[in-house]
């Protein structure tokens, strides 16, 4: 008798943990996904993850729509471990399809790299961000042009690497150097200190390289106060153009993190900035100063 109650116990257990740990099918997570998007709650997230989790084979139309509608979520709740847990595992599920969705995958190691530096200040995210800078840099569709959400993403990643890098700079922290930063982009052909030197040198119609000065920065930068914002490290990067006297032209935000409420007054200040030049009198004659597609990082933190 004593055999036979623990073949059934044993049967049991056998039974629930096959239950527990059975494949789940796309049409369970597409449903959990639904319920998700339609009724937001900690409850249907925590279902869906919980699914995702348990989880095998290649990423999925379904699997895929489930992360991102997983991964948003946790980004409107602002929950760092759970942002963490969940970017890692889209980003472990996306990479053996890296090349095909390379976006979702692309936009989950980023929101890692973030949440990562968030709970735990870890200088591994600088290195983690490089590598999504890097990529983002050097995606192209398969007619050589490079999409917007690339363009978005690289501008964002750069900005939380300055942001990054000016917090362990101000703690005197331990941190990669700008030869780390610099060794991993160049792993993607994207050596920023190049293109920005072949972009130094580069000549307008008639000639002229731009000329060497500095930029006027007055009215100087100033960020708002804003509540529970005590100790925050950011950055904003604007891209802007020259006219021939060096008045800045049309403005853009190109990023602002880790919020996006500075946008308006960067915008405002930049405006009214101006490019000196070292030698005036070379004006026109052995350099110019119109530009295009000046783009200026801002790093900042609010005391």
């Amino acid at each position: 008798m004593r055999i036979l109650i623990s073949l059934c116990l044993f049967w049991m257990s056998a039974a629930l943990w096959h239950a527990a740990n059975a494949q789940v099918s796309d049409a369970e997570i597409s449903a959990a996904r639904v319920e998700l998007v339609s009724d937001p709650s900690v409850e249907a997230r925590d279902h869906l993850y919980g699914l995702l989790s348990r989880q095998s084979g290649p990423p999925s139309v379904e699997s895929v729509s489930a992360y991102i509608s997983l991964l948003a979520f946790d980004q409107r709740q602002e929950n760092n471990t759970k942002l963490f847990n969940s970017a890692s595992a889209a980003a472990t599920h996306f990479e053996p399809a890296a090349e095909i969705i390379t976006k979702p995958y692309l936009e989950a190691r980023f929101l890692q790299a973030v949440a990562r530096f968030n709970l735990e200040r870890a200088p591994q995210a600088m290195i983690e961000m490089a590598h999504v800078e890097g990529q983002a840099r050097a995606f192209q569709t398969h007619i050589g042009e490079q999409p917007q959400w690339a363009l978005n993403l690289k501008w964002k990643a750069d900005a939380w690497g300055m942001a990054m890098n000016a917090y362990f700079e101000s703690e005197k922290e331990f941190h990669p150097t700008d030869e780390e930063i610099q060794t991993v982009l160049a792993l993607y052909e994207t050596d920023i200190a190049a293109r920005n030197a072949r972009a130094a040198r580069s000549l307008d119609e008639n000639g002229l390289p731009f000329c060497a000065g500095r930029m006027i920065q007055r009215p100087a930068m100033r960020f708002p106060r804003v509540q529970n914002m005590r100790d925050l490290f950011g950055a904003v990067i604007v891209s802007f153009d020259l006219d021939g006297e060096g008045n800045v032209l049309n403005p853009v935000v190109l990023a602002s993190v880790p919020i996006a409420t500075f946008d308006e007054d960067a915008v405002s200040t930049v405006e009214k900035w101006r490019f000196r030049p070292d030698r005036p009198r070379d004006v026109g004659q052995v350099c110019r100063l119109n530009r295009s597609s000046v783009v200026q990082p801002l790093v900042f933190q609010l005391r």
